[in-house]
């Protein structure tokens, strides 16, 4: 019975994190534009928090959008940021959204 349950949250595990997340009314292009933008903006020295404080300032077409723009700063500013350019920040998060919606 154990191996079963494991297998079984395993696989649940698995799913969910190669489910796609909802993007409201921005595409995968605005969110690899949008990455750029951040990347670009930091390399000048802009602090993470002047880039959080930025969305505040935003026009959203739904809820969703302000997360994800909020998800895209803080993965930038961190680790994953240190090792990417202007250009690479984009594809990378064009890329990992472009790889969500293909499973479908």
């Amino acid at each position: 019975m154990r191996p079963l349950l494991i297998s079984l949250l395993l696989a649940v595990g698995t799913e969910a994190c190669a489910a796609d997340y909802p993007l409201g009314t921005l595409t995968c292009d605005d969110m690899g534009k949008f990455a750029s933008e951040v990347m670009a903006a930091k390399k000048e020295g802009r602090s993470k928090e002047d880039a959080l404080a930025a969305l505040e300032t935003r026009t959203y077409g739904d809820p969703v959008e302000k997360t994800n723009l909020t998800d895209v700063v803080y993965i930038l500013y961190g680790n994953l940021g240190r090792n990417l350019g202007v250009a690479s920040a984009g594809a990378v998060i064009r890329g990992d959204c472009e790889s969500g919606r293909a499973k479908k």
